[in-house]
């Protein structure tokens, strides 16, 4: 049974990518939304965030070409600035970015860079498909930068009960 906190559509387009990642030995975490359903949040999944290295993303734009909404270009709003690249499976939008030269503009105005290691990635089982995630410290502080209190409270409690 799929859970309430992704669609089957969600679900599947989730294995589609990460077993393309896996069988051309990309390196990546999950990030964002979907990143704190998997350490426990239940907030509303909207897209999927994925984050890869500046070694790889030319040729994850080039594996996902059929998928890609928008092309593999820097990306800049209030809150972001970083490469990013977006596609559509099964009509989700999927949303990978370089980890490298990545920034965000916090609550305050400050443009800062993201300090990103794929490197400290953990390893999770998320309804029987094996990924990394990004650690959820991390996650955390990244939306302490956005100023998200709502998601920040969320994910402290997630953070609680992983350590109780």
């Amino acid at each position: 049974m799929i859970p309430e906190i992704i669609s089957e559509n969600q679900l599947n387009a989730l294995k589609f990518v990460i077993s393309t990642l896996k069988k051309h030995k990309i390196a990546y975490h999950i990030t964002g939304g979907l990143a704190g359903n998997i350490y426990g949040s239940k907030w509303p999944l909207h897209d999927i965030d994925i984050e890869v290295s500046q070694k790889d993303i030319n040729q994850v734009a080039s594996l996902f070409m059929p998928n890609i909404i928008r092309p593999l270009a820097r990306f800049v709003d209030n809150e972001f600035d970083l490469m990013l690249l977006t596609l559509r499976v099964n009509d989700v939008e999927i949303e990978i970015n370089q980890v490298e030269d990545a920034f965000i503009f916090t609550a305050d105005g400050r443009r800062v860079k993201l300090d990103t290691d794929l490197n400290k990635a953990i390893k999770k089982n998320f309804f029987g498909i094996s990924v990394w995630v990004q650690p959820l410290e991390d996650i955390i502080r990244y939306k302490e930068l956005l100023g998200r209190n709502e998601d920040i409270k969320d994910l402290k409690t997630c953070l609680q009960t992983s350590h109780d």
